[in-house]
């Protein structure tokens, strides 16, 4: 089968969970079909050619382009500013690129393409050029969800009002987008649920995030005592936010609790408090960016995943778990996966609740060892490998449902 995937992001090198979900994906169905590539670059790091090559690997083609509002700060503010005269959301306007149209156009006319699959919410509006292919979307997040979780956090009172307006506009967008393809893929059943309210037609699948157990495993690295482990992109709103509440509400409490914890903090961008922190507190360590996240995870006595923005799964929590990582997070943070708190993960959304329970794991080894053998049990039913077999059966389901469909039409007439 001949497969157009379509992407917001290259998905190589793995530096965020949305890259993971797409790798994956992406790979997933090039083991079995002719996967032609065409991606939008989010950062530089993607266009190198070392990073391309090895997505030619398993692709049969590759074709990347660039986001016009990113080429410059006046752009993008330019973008947001004239978006308000827009009834479509900015995510929607920003990724509309005619060259990104014309290849679209191009491939179909000399290709015979089976499915497409578009990646995320945004590349919808190209479903003009697609619109008698079988085709399905993958929804990373229930977006305008995440909106608004963004919309509540705000303080900034102008920034407050424009993501309010955005949300209005995504909510209505989304609704009726997904009810435009074949099938929509959702993360958990949690995300299916609430997409199901926005349109009770669309016809939704959940196919899992997921985390490959052979890479993220644990290994022979001892823990360090007493230490605490955040990892994660520092400049991603989401993240920025949970990194900062963990700082601000959270941390304080445990030192207060238990002076000799040690936090570590692993990621692009951290928040220059947290820099100038430590250069002066040996307790608080900033590594920036990594190359392998798996030696500063495995060492650390607990994982800290304190969100409060966002939709979706993390899929940080399913690499920790793969592991064998005892895990303090949110009720958000851990969202849309079959945890249970107490067995393989705790849960706290306060930060007092939060605080205590990172002390009692790094106080009591018993426990933190039973959570983390449960928390690699939990990892290997989320399995990339068995995420890729779900994949392949929502793409069978799609390919029948468009068979059919022609069927009728030919019979009615």
């Amino acid at each position: 089968m001949n497969i157009l995937f379509l992407s917001t992001r290259s998905p190589y090198p793995l530096v965020s969970g949305h890259c993971l979900r797409t790798y994956y994906t992406l790979k997933g169905a090039a083991e079995r079909h002719n996967v032609i590539f065409v991606t939008f670059i989010q950062k530089e790091e993607e266009l190198k050619k070392e990073n391309i090559d090895h997505l030619k690997e398993f692709c049969r083609a590759v074709y990347t382009f660039r986001i016009p509002a990113y080429s410059s700060p006046l752009k993008l503010f330019a973008g947001l500013f004239m978006n308000l005269l827009s009834p479509l959301p900015y995510v929607a306007q920003k990724y509309d690129v005619p060259t990104f149209r014309r290849k679209i156009r191009k491939i179909i006319l000399k290709e015979k393409i089976d499915l497409v699959h578009v990646d995320m919410l945004p590349l919808a509006q190209y479903i003009n050029e697609f619109e008698d292919i079988p085709k399905l979307l993958v929804n990373h997040n229930v977006e305008s969800i995440r909106l608004f979780r963004w919309f509540k956090k705000e303080k900034n009172f102008l920034k407050k009002v424009y993501l309010g307006l955005q949300w209005l506009k995504l909510k209505r967008y989304e609704a009726k987008t997904v009810g435009k393809f074949d099938a929509c893929i959702l993360v958990s059943e949690y995300d299916k649920k609430l997409m199901k309210r926005m349109n009770p037609q669309a016809k939704l699948f959940v196919v899992p995030n997921g985390t490959d157990t052979e890479y993220f495993k644990p290994r022979d690295l001892q823990e360090i005592p007493n230490s605490i482990v955040w990892f994660g992109h520092m400049d991603v709103h989401t993240n920025r936010d949970a990194v900062l509440y963990f700082w601000r509400e959270i941390l304080p409490i445990i030192l207060k609790k238990f002076p000799d914890a040690k936090i570590m903090f692993v990621g692009s961008d951290p928040p220059k408090p947290i820099v100038r922190r430590s250069m002066v507190d040996k307790r608080i360590k900033v590594t920036g960016v990594v190359e392998d996240i798996r030696p500063y995870v495995q060492q650390a006595a607990v994982v800290v995943v304190p969100i409060r923005i966002g939709g979706g799964t993390r899929l940080k929590i399913l690499d920790a778990m793969a592991m064998g990582k005892a895990i303090v997070s949110t009720s958000i943070g851990c969202e849309g996966i079959e945890v249970t708190d107490g067995k393989n993960i705790l849960i706290a959304d306060s930060p007092n609740d939060f605080a205590s329970k990172v002390v009692t794991l790094l106080k009591n080894d018993k426990f933190r060892i039973k959570l983390k053998e449960n928390a690699r049990k939990l990892a290997k039913k989320y399995d990339w490998r068995n995420i890729q077999k779900l994949q392949e059966e929502v793409y069978a389901y799609v390919i029948n449902k468009h068979k059919s469909k022609i069927l009728e039409e030919i019979i009615s007439k």
